[in-house]
């Protein structure tokens, strides 16, 4: 039922999720929701909980590594877990895609896409300290494109199955590298 959750909220967004889409969507009845999690808010905070911690997981393939390379993994990692299993690649569009709190899944859910938003642009700092990014990149400005173009690939497999993500992907890291990477 979580992972239908996670599908419809990366639809539909939080406001607009029912229990009832839920059961549906999960091929359950559509009381079964409400009778295992009591409350569309109880469901809501669960679902949060189960975004956080597979988006977690999808971050925690990145070693430790900084600069540039570091924001190519971190890409990668998030591209490859859509490829590998979409809906759990999913989490990734309810993270980053609305900056807009009362929006949000939940505060948690808030402040991961704020933290996510600030390791890049950390990332991208120490990049440009090293002299592997461009002195003119603003770190925060870049970590938001990459977030939107994470999120335009994830809109377009929503919109179209056949949409090939894995090739998307390789072209949106491929603008990245080029974009950000200083002159050698």
């Amino acid at each position: 039922m979580l992972a239908a959750g996670v599908r419809l909220v990366a639809e539909l967004g939080p406001e607009k999720l029912t229990l009832n889409h839920v059961g549906t969507s999960a091929g359950y009845s559509r009381g079964l929701p409400a009778h295992h999690f009591g409350s569309r808010e109880n469901y809501l905070k669960a679902l949060a909980s189960h975004v956080a911690i597979e988006f977690d997981r999808t971050l925690q393939a990145i070693d430790r590594v900084s600069g540039l390379e570091a924001v190519l993994r971190i890409t990668r990692a998030v591209l490859d877990q859509l490829a590998a299993d979409p809906e759990r690649g999913l989490t990734a569009q309810i993270v980053l895609a609305d900056p807009r709190r009362e929006r949000a899944l939940s505060e948690d859910i808030a402040a991961l896409r704020d933290n996510t938003l600030a390791l890049l642009a950390r990332h991208i700092a120490d990049g440009i300290e090293a002299g592997e990014i461009r002195r003119a990149v603003e770190p925060s400005h870049a970590s938001l494109f990459i977030a939107a173009g994470i999120c335009g690939l994830i809109d377009s497999q929503l919109a179209d199955p056949r949409f090939d993500i894995a090739a998307a992907g390789d072209q949106l890291l491929d603008l990245i590298e080029h974009a950000l990477a200083a002159k050698r």
